[in-house]
């Protein structure tokens, strides 16, 4: 080991400070956690209740001029250890708050590293580490008071390249993790012995300004508990968790300067002084679920009463069931909530200078989104104020809950701490009327799509490689549609090609469909994938990728319902739920039945004229079949247009049709009996050629009405 020098001037000055007698030690491992701040060149300390952020000052004036910063809490000795920036050593902390340097001696490295801003005390030994980027991880030896000694953890130095300030000692296991500052909180675990760093995940993504966790400490399970400088918003991550994630837990002081220290081995008590709201606790209510709770501070609160709890009564078993004690009385709702209707509110607030914000469980599947805030930090006086809310079209109707949190805190979450203020939490009923439902083709039957899948060739023209059945629903008010719902069941399948369904909405951009509300149920199950596609500028509904997952053959039979015998009870079934961001004019609407098609399923094979457009491979999305003249998605492959027996011509509006005007899918507004494999559409029914060959639709309209039954399915 290199032999260690400290300049005259300095040692006589350390050896002053150890005459200096310490302040007494903190109670042993105290709940609280200590946030330091240095505002205007004087460090002080703030007492922070992790369970709602509420603080308090504990020193206003450490006694220093410089920063103290790297700052961690000796479970050995309880006491405060940090860099003293003023004197450039480790400084010692007792409660009276008042920073004592320490005598202490560096090794090279650690007399060129600086000052430090990160740096926590060791559990499972009596030691403070220190680290900076590019220069090293850094310990120093806290039992001998005599010589205190800080070297450089070996080969630490061309490690250091994580970009952090602050880090903490977890509780057990002896490592140093931390969240990486930038727009991504990156959760790392570092080795003391050797200053090597693990990226374990991905915990936060700021949609603002970057993180800057300055201050960063443990509680006995392993929450590591983050500040964000910035905003004193304070997070957890449970860093033993598999997939670690982080949450917004409370909300604490804020500074450009920040850090902290906590005995790791304290537990984080609620306390009996705090209010929390009683929905159940899918909602976020109870202390485990990281509930909406704040500390009951006088003169700012809903209402005339608030009662306070260790922690949640969730519904149906609330506090106000329990203890006969109503404290839910600061808001009242004069005009229930109505579907697309406008809503008072009615806010009763006791003080002043306080926030409203508001959530509203407006689908009804038992949590509250942000994009389901009502109410954003709106100023609310002291005495009654009325606030207006829109009632969206596109909520569930029935009952739901609504929760509305006070505070001097502006910007807040439905769950986690708030230093003020109260929350309160109640049931509503959603209703709607004067809807009307508009069907397609009624209420009670289905309309018939048909389609040849050889396209672009025209093929065995027997147009039952898929039938499917629709029927169509659209909910209006005030000539506007709010949502519609789709009806589908699979009718026949004689392809060998595995084809995908799905239903475009014509000039209705994706943007107008309420994606995070869009259901699909199979069977009558619902579907956990998002059948909206991405990528595309109209709304596009994936029903299925591949209709052959849907088919059950009977024995002996190549396809369904196209050959004789080949008959089944069952038939799988589709049901989708579209609701719009904002309704859309009836006018502005396509025509029924929309646009149904089928497309290549991806990754399996289509022929070989379908690959000769997408050079040679699978064509998958790129291929479609639509109903004559309607015009293709974004995923279509504009190769296939004109191809080989394709007569269309985009610039004319024209698509998926023959010079003769015969095309590869068609509508037939009835329960429709197909034509038997291998049998064309126009043997089947003769009066089809007629019709194909008007493009008014005039001649012979009601073909499908004429067929020769030896040569359609179920006829044989």
């Amino acid at each position: 080991m290199p032999r260690l020098t400290t300049p005259l001037s300095l040692s006589l000055g350390l050896m002053a400070m150890s005459q200096l007698t310490y302040a007494g030690e903190f109670q042993a491992c105290p709940t609280q956690a200590f946030i330091i701040q240095t505002p205007s060149s004087t460090p002080k300390t703030f007492g922070v209740d992790l369970a709602t952020g509420s603080y308090n000052t504990l020193s206003a004036d450490m006694g220093r001029t410089k920063a103290y910063n790297g700052v961690g809490f000796s479970y050995h000795d309880n006491y405060i250890y940090g860099w003293d920036y003023q004197s450039n050593t480790l400084g010692k902390v007792g409660d009276d708050y008042q920073i004592t340097p320490l005598n202490m001696s560096k090794d090279n490295d650690a007399s060129s590293a600086g000052n430090f801003y990160v740096g926590d005390v060791a559990i499972a030994e009596n030691a403070w580490y220190g680290y900076r980027k590019n220069k090293g991880l850094f310990k120093v030896d806290l039992n001998d008071s005599n010589n205190y000694s800080m070297n450089i953890v070996a080969g630490s130095k061309n490690r250091a390249t994580f970009n952090i300030t602050d880090f903490a000692f977890h509780p057990t296991d002896g490592y140093l993790y931390a969240l990486t500052n930038g727009s991504i909180g990156r959760l790392i675990r570092i080795d003391p012995q050797t200053g090597s760093a693990t990226t374990l995940a991905d915990v936060l993504t700021s949609s603002g300004s970057n993180f800057v966790f300055g201050a960063q400490f443990f509680d006995p399970d392993g929450n590591l508990y983050v500040s964000n400088n910035s905003n004193g918003n304070i997070y957890r991550v449970n860093v033993n968790d598999a997939n670690p994630q982080g949450e917004l837990f409370a909300y604490g002081p804020s500074s450009s300067s920040n850090d902290g220290a906590r005995c790791a081995l304290a537990e984080v008590p609620v306390g009996d002084n705090v209010d929390f709201g009683d929905a159940p606790d899918s909602y976020g209510t109870s202390m485990q679920s990281n509930g909406a709770r704040h500390s009951i501070v006088a003169g700012l609160n809903l209402g005339s009463s608030i009662d306070n709890e260790a922690d949640a009564y969730v519904a149906p078993l609330s506090d106000d069931s329990s203890d006969g004690s109503n404290d839910d009385d600061g808001i009242s709702m004069p005009t229930g909530f109505e579907l697309g209707e406008t809503a008072i509110v009615l806010v009763d607030v006791t003080g002043n200078d306080g926030y409203l914000n508001a959530w509203f469980d407006w689908n009804r599947n038992g949590e509250f989104e942000a994009s389901e805030q009502a109410i954003l930090a709106e100023p609310v006086d002291n005495g009654s104020n009325t606030i207006f809310i829109e009632v969206p079209s596109w909520a569930q109707t029935g009952d739901t809950w609504a929760r509305f949190r006070l505070s001097t805190q502006q910007d807040i979450a439905a769950t986690g701490g708030v230093g003020d203020g109260e929350v309160e939490d109640y049931q509503i009923s959603l209703t709607e009327t004067g809807v009307t439902v508009n069907y397609y083709p009624s209420s009670s039957t289905y309309t018939s799509i048909a389609y040849e899948d050889l396209y672009p060739d025209q093929g065995d023209f027997d147009m039952n490689d898929v039938v499917v059945q629709l029927q169509f629903a659209e909910y209006i008010k005030d000539n506007k549609v709010r949502r519609i719902s789709i009806k589908a069941q699979l009718a026949a399948m004689g392809a060998a090609y595995h084809n995908g369904f799905a239903i475009q909405l014509p000039a209705v951009a994706r943007s107008k469909v309420k994606e995070s509300l869009v259901t699909l149920y199979v069977d009558g199950v619902k579907q956990s994938d998002n059948p909206l596609e991405a990528g595309q500028t109209n709304a596009v509904m994936i029903f299925t990728q591949d209709l052959s997952d849907h088919v059950t053959l009977a024995q002996g039979c190549q396809y369904l319902r196209t050959e004789a015998g080949c008959d089944t009870a069952y038939r799988t079934t589709w049901e989708m739920q579209i609701p719009f961001n904002t309704p859309i004019e009836t006018s502005a609407m396509p025509a029924f039945p929309y646009d149904p098609f089928i497309f290549a399923t991806p990754n399996t094979d289509h022929g070989e004229i379908a690959k000769y457009y997408t050079d040679g491979n699978n064509p998958g999305r790129k291929w479609e079949v639509h109903l004559k003249n309607m015009a293709p998605t974004d995923t279509f492959e504009p190769s296939y247009i004109g191809a080989r027996d394709d007569a269309a011509d985009a610039s004319l509006g024209r698509y998926f049709q023959t010079e003769s005007g015969m095309a590869w899918a068609l509508e037939v507004p009835v329960n429709w009996q197909h034509p038997i494999e291998e049998q064309r559409l126009d043997s089947a029914y003769i009066d089809f050629v007629d019709f194909a060959a008007d493009s008014s639709g005039e001649t012979k309209p009601n073909w499908y009405l004429n067929p020769n039954n030896q040569l359609v399915f179920g006829n044989q």
